[in-house]
């Protein structure tokens, strides 16, 4: 529920906001237009950067949102679709008193490759509009380190690594672990996907809000692994449970580059 209340603040203050703006985006354009005798080509290219909070959904799921931040390279194919790799480091966190009395704490990284879909410039016929709403989904790896704790005397009491840990086989789920024991992060696939609205400020400029869901290939991104309470390593990394998940809702800026061109 508390990133609904935010998801709604936000797109409050957005909307508020692009009106406030929308006529003085349109006067500046005009006045470009008529004084300057060379005008802004848009390259393909654009850079987005993003911060929010995240949320969790496992056996230890009670709330606690922790930050996120991110950074993007998209690539336009055309004026619907979108390709972006993304990077994004952060934490989860949540707990849960009954049978675990534990709180957890995952420190994770991901790329992500993205295929973007803009519905609005897919499906609106009033043309121009000054903002975006598109849905997306893609692959990426998510590399994390979590730690359980006593919710009571805050000892750890179960941990996704160790100095015994080894490299699972990567987007298999069984095998046997190889490589050099002692990995810092465990390394799991992730399928991302969302929806963003995006206010156009300028040629260059937007600014958005974003909400995305991840399925993680894995039970232990809180350090523990269904009803359990052994440690989450090697073949006791996963259970008869369903896969750990959270969600990330972000707000987000991004520069479209330029090059100039001729009249």
């Amino acid at each position: 529920m508390m990133h609904l209340y935010l998801l709604v603040i936000i797109l409050f203050l957005l909307s508020s906001r692009s009106e406030a703006q929308k006529q003085e985006i349109v006067s500046r354009t005009r006045k470009y237009q008529t004084t300057n005798t060379r005008r802004t080509e848009i390259s393909p290219y654009s850079l987005t950067l993003r911060g929010g909070l995240t949320q969790f959904f496992g056996e230890l799921g009670q709330q606690d949102m922790q930050g996120s931040t991110g950074i993007s390279l998209g690539r336009s194919v055309n004026k619907n679709v979108n390709l972006n790799l993304d990077y994004t480091t952060g934490k989860l966190g949540g707990q849960k008193e009954d049978l675990f009395n534990s709180y957890f704490v995952n420190e994770y990284n991901t790329v992500e490759i993205l295929v973007k879909w803009n519905l609005l410039e897919q499906f609106q016929k009033q043309k121009p509009i000054d903002y975006n709403l598109s849905v997306y989904g893609g692959l990426g790896i998510m590399f994390f380190a979590a730690n359980a704790y006593d919710l009571t005397t805050d000892e750890l009491v179960r941990f996704s690594n160790s100095q015994t840990s080894k490299r699972n086989q990567l987007f298999l789920r069984w095998g046997n672990p190889g490589g050099k024991p002692g990995i810092k992060k465990t390394r799991e696939r992730v399928i991302p996907i969302g929806t963003s609205l995006d206010f156009i400020l300028s040629e260059k400029w937007r600014i958005g809000v974003d909400y995305r869901f991840y399925f993680i290939r894995t039970d232990k991104a809180d350090a523990t692994s269904g009803q359990r309470l052994v440690n989450p390593e090697e073949a006791d990394s996963y259970s008869d449970t369903p896969n750990d998940k959270f969600s990330l809702l972000s707000v987000s800026l991004t520069h479209s580059f330029a090059k100039p061109g001729k009249r």
